[in-house]
């Protein structure tokens, strides 16, 4: 008879040859376009200029980022951009949450109203807020600036353009936070929350001390998702500031586009989004050991 240490290691091996063909799917969609633009990083190339040579320029094209000014200021921006978006959205989603974490008339279409922002595209919200809303021209910031004589203020060519991109940002990802924690707060025992109130737990003190405790796990998740997805935000800059004015409002993303098909530097762009990555990865992974470290004290 065949013992069941026995029976076991034949169902791994199967189980990882069925892996295998998924990991080689994976492996394919995501390395190898990233092997080919760290190779194209290393090049010097010109696509507008066809008579110029495509030759091997070793590290000039990282040298020449590291000593733009533009790339340091795109950098901050970026930084700044996620760190204080990242906070809204964290700190509306859980307002509303709290808020819809109970029953009353309408709560299911009113959920629903709160969501929408998160399923509309990035370029289309650009779009939308640039063009009927926020538009000094036509716009309903120029029809209210009309009605109390004032002077509509040009929120995407003005000093405003990081903050606006900012605000576009909170509007559209709070939902994704609302949604996680209010998933949360709906997953709280109900015996737990009695037994708080009974001990003197109300108000500010039962959200303090029992529910934000309780659903922590959730937060976790919620801003690991919404960080890497902040970071990634292309769209409402290309539709709205394209960066400007200058590169004042632009992030990462952008400044690799804006590289590849405004300065034609094929090269440089590559390294841009190979430093990017880089720094994406360095981000993530800082604030994953943050939440491990803040997990390994709170059970000591």
């Amino acid at each position: 008879m065949l013992s069941s240490r026995g029976i076991e290691k034949p169902r791994k091996s199967l189980v990882n040859y069925l892996v295998l063909p998924a990991i080689i799917f994976v492996a394919a969609i995501t390395q190898i376009p990233f092997l080919m633009t760290l190779i194209l990083s290393f090049i010097r190339w010109n696509i507008k200029r066809p008579d110029l040579p495509v030759e091997f320029a070793g590290f000039d094209n990282y040298k020449f980022i590291f000593t733009d000014s533009k790339f340091y200021q795109v950098l901050l921006n970026s930084l700044v951009q996620a760190a204080v978006a990242l906070a809204l959205c964290t700190i509306f989603g859980f307002l509303l949450a709290l808020v819809f974490n109970r029953a009353f008339k309408g709560i299911f279409i009113a959920r629903s109203l709160i969501i929408i922002p998160y399923f509309v595209m990035e370029s289309v919200v650009g779009i939308v807020w640039k063009t009927l809303i926020l538009s000094p021209s036509f716009g309903i910031n120029q029809v209210l600036a009309s009605f109390f004589g004032m002077e509509p203020v040009a929120f995407f060519s003005s000093r405003l353009s990081l903050v606006t991109i900012i605000i576009l940002i909170v509007w559209q990802w709070t939902p994704f936070l609302f949604m996680i924690l209010l998933a949360g707060l709906q997953n709280l025992s109900e015996d737990v929350l009695e037994s708080a109130r009974i001990d003197g737990a109300y108000g500010l003190k039962m959200i303090l001390y029992i529910k934000i405790p309780m659903i922590k796990h959730y937060f976790e998740v919620g801003m690991m998702f919404g960080l890497i997805n902040i970071l990634k935000v292309f769209g409402l800059v290309f539709v709205t500031t394209q960066g400007g004015p200058g590169v004042s409002s632009a992030n990462l993303p952008y400044y690799v586009y804006r590289t590849a098909f405004y300065d034609w530097q094929m090269g440089r762009s590559a390294a841009i989004a190979v430093v990017t990555v880089a720094i994406t990865l360095i981000i993530i992974q800082s604030f994953f050991n943050l939440i491990r470290r803040k997990q390994r004290g709170s059970t000591i």
